[in-house]
């Protein structure tokens, strides 16, 4: 059985380059990509992942906030920050 993930982030880009790079994962990774925390969660509700890949700065609802409803929510999901740049002011946040 393949492994899903669901990647989030609010850049259209960003997300078409991930899908582009790991498109050599297609027969591993059951792969899906959402643009925000919101669309994340709606899917959740709907399907199993095993994973969440997410992005830290995000309108409306940040990916801090979104690991926060996964780690209450879905405790048995992986939970994995996708950046450019961190620094541990951020993290707090």
């Amino acid at each position: 059985m393949k492994q899903r993930i669901l990647f989030v982030d609010d850049e259209v880009e960003v997300l078409d380059g991930l899908q582009r790079s790991m498109w050599v994962m297609r027969d591993i990774w059951d792969l899906e990509f959402v643009t925000s925390g919101e669309a994340a969660l709606a899917a959740l509700k709907t399907r199993h992942f095993d994973a969440v890949v997410t992005d830290l700065r995000m309108p409306r609802m940040t990916g801090m906030e979104l690991l926060a409803e996964l780690a209450h929510h879905y405790p048995r999901v992986g939970r994995i920050i996708l950046t450019v740049a961190m620094d541990r002011k951020t993290v707090n946040e």
